[in-house]
C-alpha cells in the first residue's frame, strides 16, 4: 500500500516537471567534485535565471537517461523508481556525465501574444513571421516541447573531457569554449543564455551568440557554477503545433 502511494506521489511530481513549460531546465548534483567513494544525488531544476523549483531526479521520467563514466555508459531510464533520492556511483576517477532527453509534451496558448512574447524572450525573433495572426484553426496556438540536458561532475579530481553523446540537441564543453549541436550538426549564429553563480550567491547573466562553428567562449571568471541554455523554435509543418527544443549543460568552472 505504501509502495503504491509512493509511486503515485512520484509520478505526480514527474508530471509536474513535464508540464512546467517555457522555463529553463537543468540538473544539479549534490557535489560537483565528490570523492570517489562519496554518494552523489541529483536535483532537477525548472525555473528562470538559474533559480527555480526543485524536483527529484527519476530516470524513468525521461526517454533517454545516460550516466557516463570514464570507461562506462549506463542507461538509466528503465530502472525502477527510487524510494528516495537516486544515488549515482562513481565509475572511476575523473569526469562523469549525466545526459537526459525528455519525452515530448504539448502546450496550448490561448493568446498568440503570449507565444510571441515567449519567442522574443528566447531570442527566436527570426521565426516570428510564421506565427499566424489569429492562432491556429481552433483559435489557439500549440507547441510541443522537449528538453535535453547534461550535467558534468568530477569524481576525485579533474580529469577527462566532455564529448558528444548523440543527443539530438547537445552542448559539448571544452576547456575554453562550448559547442552547440543540433540534428544537422553544429548550430551557428544561435542565441544562448549563460547563467553563473558567483561566490556571493549573485547570478550573472550573459546573452551570447554562437559563432559560425557553433561555439561560444563564455566568461566564467569568479563563477562557482554555470549553466548555459539554448532554445530551438521550429514553425509547424502542418500549421498547428510548433516545436521547441531546450538544451542545457551544467558545470563547475
Amino acid at each position: 500500500m505504501m509502495r503504491n502511494a509512493f509511486c503515485s506521489t512520484v509520478l505526480t511530481l514527474l508530471a509536474m516537471v513535464s508540464d512546467l513549460s517555457a522555463h529553463e531546465f537543468w540538473i544539479e548534483p549534490s557535489n560537483t567534485m565528490p570523492a570517489v567513494d562519496a554518494e552523489l544525488t541529483m536535483q532537477v531544476r525548472v525555473g528562470e535565471h538559474f533559480q527555480g523549483d526543485i524536483f527529484p531526479f527519476q530516470p524513468r521520467a525521461y526517454e533517454t537517461a545516460y550516466w557516463v563514466g570514464p570507461e562506462t555508459v549506463r542507461a538509466l531510464q528503465a530502472q525502477p523508481l527510487a524510494q528516495g533520492d537516486l544515488t549515482l556511483p562513481a565509475e572511476g576517477n575523473g569526469l562523469h556525465i549525466l545526459a537526459v532527453a525528455s519525452f515530448g509534451r504539448r502546450l496550448s496558448y490561448a493568446r498568440v501574444e503570449d507565444f510571441i512574447a515567449f519567442a522574443q524572450d528566447v531570442g527566436a525573433r527570426d521565426v516570428l513571421s510564421a506565427v499566424p495572426p489569429n492562432g491556429a484553426r481552433d483559435g489557439t496556438l500549440s507547441e510541443t516541447y522537449r528538453r535535453f540536458s547534461k550535467t558534468l561532475v568530477h569524481f576525485g579530481f579533474r580529469r577527462g573531457s566532455d564529448r558528444r553523446l548523440g543527443l539530438d540537441y547537445e552542448w559539448v564543453h571544452s576547456e575554453d569554449s562550448l559547442t552547440l549541436f543540433a540534428p544537422l550538426g553544429v548550430a551557428p549564429r544561435h542565441t544562448v543564455d549563460l547563467f553563473c553563480r558567483l561566490p556571493d550567491k549573485r547570478i550573472r547573466h550573459q546573452r551570447l551568440y554562437t559563432d559560425n562553428r557553433g561555439r561560444v567562449f563564455p566568461d566564467t571568471s569568479s563563477a562557482t557554477q554555470c549553466m548555459i541554455s539554448a532554445v530551438f523554435l521550429t514553425p509547424p509543418a502542418d500549421g498547428q503545433s510548433w516545436a521547441s527544443n531546450w538544451v542545457s549543460i551544467f558545470w563547475a568552472p
